[in-house]
């Protein structure tokens, strides 16, 4: 997402001072959700070299980021989720030449949109209907052929990366992950959502093997599927031996002058052979600030040169944010209640009517 502030919305009340004196809970007992019905399938997405394939065909990535115009960063939310919007919206992307959806499950979300935690047996388990919700999402982007980017992990805590609570997180994979497991329309698993900011504030020596952990546990119960982890900008390149080892392909998220973007893809290119994907770019075309003082042919320009750069650099695809503008006061984690920038990321404006853009991104993926 576009860099702002992600905070969790709720504290972990009764809980937050034994999660950060390391207190140790037993772990939750075999709580399963029902299993849903998906064929076994061989047709994954697979990378050979620094591309992806589908089969014997390369597979460019052509996609995305998606939350709903009236419910961003609460997409799956009990009460708020609206499949029939969904389909609408999604079919606005994949109306503009698009093969792939990122979308972001919340984790405090995903346990309860309805009222402060409690230490309840299943306390880290996701809700069932909200799991329900995402594999409807799934379904209706399988019906318009995009493969699904499933971002995990969304507004952790950070008390949950250090060590003594890795098993919490573990505990709600393990009932989140299984239903999706052999499902071929998830392209991967992003572990999650810029933890750029993670590795900052609570330090790369608790981070980095927290999410060695993660990725030990996905690959192993969704083994046919790849995995990522989407970076704010530029991941130091002192951290991708550890990277490296474990994921798939790398991802990064790009805010800057489009003119800068190949310095910063030529950086990638010299730490890693595995497929570079920018996960998220996008202009502003309003708001307040510097950020928003573009038009929508601005808008377009940008993504003329962005999309140019990842052509001659022969990339392997990218993810575009955001597919539309949301009403003031509803995006952003907590939401921002003035206008904002964040609000004129869309490639469709409030009404559904397509900028310039649009124009540009169906033109580079007709290639």
């Amino acid at each position: 997402m576009r860099a702002i502030m992600i905070l969790s919305r709720r504290k972990f009340l009764q809980l937050s001072a034994s999660l950060f004196s390391g207190a140790i809970f037993s772990p939750l007992a075999n709580f399963q959700l029902p299993t849903f019905l998906v064929q076994p399938q061989t047709d994954f997405i697979t990378v050979r070299g620094d591309q992806f394939y589908f089969g014997d065909q390369r597979f460019p990535i052509r996609g995305f980021n998606y939350y709903p115009q009236l419910h961003p960063w609460k997409t799956f939310n009990i009460g708020e989720w609206e499949s029939a919007v969904t389909e609408r919206e999604l079919k606005l992307g994949a109306g503009l030449g698009a093969n792939v959806v990122r979308i972001f499950v919340d984790f405090n979300y995903s346990l309860d949109n309805a009222r402060a935690q409690e230490p309840i047996v299943n306390y880290f388990s996701p809700m069932t209907q909200y799991v329900e919700n995402l594999r409807e999402c799934v379904e209706i982007a399988g019906r318009m052929n995009l493969k699904v980017i499933l971002t995990l992990l969304d507004s952790l805590d950070f008390a949950m990366y250090l060590p003594q609570n890795v098993w919490m997180v573990e505990e709600y994979l393990k009932i989140l992950a299984p239903p999706f497991a052999n499902d071929p329309r998830i392209l991967c698993w992003d572990l999650q959502n810029e933890p750029d900011r993670a590795i900052r504030t609570v330090g790369n020596n608790i981070v980095i093997p927290f999410f060695r952990r993660v990725s030990a546990l996905v690959r192993s119960l969704a083994p046919n599927h790849l995995q990522t982890i989407g970076m704010i900008d530029r991941l130091p390149a002192r951290y991708f031996s550890d990277f490296n080892a474990w994921i798939d392909f790398f991802c990064f998220h790009y805010y800057d002058q489009a003119e800068n973007l190949n310095a910063l893809v030529q950086f990638y290119r010299a730490q890693t052979t595995k497929p570079l994907m920018l996960e998220e770019f996008g202009l502003a075309t309003g708001g307040p600030g510097p950020d928003g003082a573009y038009t929508e042919q601005d808008q377009a320009n940008h993504y003329q040169t962005v999309l140019k750069t990842l052509d001659d650099n022969k990339m392997c695809g990218s993810v575009f944010w955001a597919l539309t503008d949301f009403p003031i006061g509803l995006a952003g984690n907590p939401p921002i209640q003035e206008d904002s920038p964040e609000n004129h990321y869309g490639i469709f404006r409030l009404d559904y009517s397509e900028k310039p853009a649009g124009r540009v991104i169906r033109n580079f993926w007709k290639k």
